[in-house]
């Protein structure tokens, strides 16, 4: 199968228009404050979550605040990520803002029904699917901006990939093992992408969303030892600065270009990730100029 961007659905948006952001994984936590601050701005949001009860309960909470509308499914399946993207083309023939928010942590390993190790499934492989499969919407976007969030604990985990282990199918599986390649590949994802898709295209970023105090953040190191979620700015902010050139491709902690561990800045590294990850969807993806 191909996946190919094709030409823009719509003649691309002017900076005048009211924009637009899918913000996945927003009806809790950072990606419901996210939301939020978007909201405020004046953006039209897609609310995602796995939950009907809850997208609804977000949508009634923040439909004060703004124009918001609903999506639901299940990231930890491949249907699920395809039931997002179908729904997101379905409400907006535009994508000013795709926000790679949602992710898991996890203390055991467990299988989904397509058989990937959950985290994995998630945090990696969720995120390429979504992105690519939206592509036609972004480029209809005159300042397209993809942000995918990673973690400084990319740090945790194997001193290197081992692209033969990514799903620790052969061991050496701790949550915290998991979590942090999880994110050093997600992040791994983001450069490769950023040299597959030009600046105008669309700026590409990934991030640290900081140290917050979640329900994620208590699950994984049992205490609660972050900033207030109402001081979560990082996503908002690096989602809606003004583009820069020279941040493509960048990985920023703080909303300050950092560099990430060395397994991400490899290009040979992302490469083989991207193969990895297109043949998990049995497709073929690139940007058609």
């Amino acid at each position: 199968m191909l996946l190919q961007s094709t030409a823009p659905l719509q003649t691309p948006s002017t900076l005048a228009d009211p924009r637009i952001a899918l913000v996945t994984g927003s009806t809790d936590g950072i990606g419901k404050h996210t939301a939020k601050c978007l909201l405020n701005e004046g953006y039209k949001v897609l609310i995602h979550g796995r939950n009907q009860r809850k997208v609804d309960d977000t949508i009634k909470e923040l439909s004060e605040q703004g124009n918001c509308v609903g999506v639901v499914a299940d990231l930890s399946t491949k249907l699920g990520c395809d039931s997002l993207c179908e729904a997101v083309l379905e409400k907006t023939d535009r994508l000013d803002v795709l926000i790679n928010n949602a992710g898991v942590f996890q203390q055991e390993r467990n299988i989904t029904n397509d058989g990937l190790e959950l985290t994995f499934t998630v945090n990696v492989l969720a995120p390429f699917i979504i992105t690519n499969k939206l592509l036609p919407l972004l480029r209809a976007s005159a300042d397209a901006r993809i942000t995918i969030v990673s973690s400084i604990s990319m740090q945790d985990g194997p001193a290197n990939i081992d692209f033969d282990n990514l799903q620790f199918e052969n061991g050496g599986f701790t949550s915290y093992n998991s979590y942090g390649i999880s994110k050093r590949l997600v992040a791994m994802f983001s450069k490769e992408l950023s040299r597959r898709i030009p600046s105008d295209e669309a700026l590409v970023i990934s991030c640290d969303p900081g140290t917050v105090n979640t329900k994620m953040l208590k699950a994984g190191w049992g205490t609660l030892c972050g900033v207030e979620l109402e001081r979560a700015d990082n996503e908002f902010l690096l989602s809606t600065m003004k583009a820069k050139d020279e941040y493509h491709g960048n990985y920023f902690v703080g909303c300050r270009k950092t560099a990430p561990h060395p397994d991400v800045e490899d290009e040979e590294n992302g490469k083989r990730l991207w193969d990895i990850l297109e043949r998990m969807m049995n497709v073929h993806v690139f940007w058609s100029e």
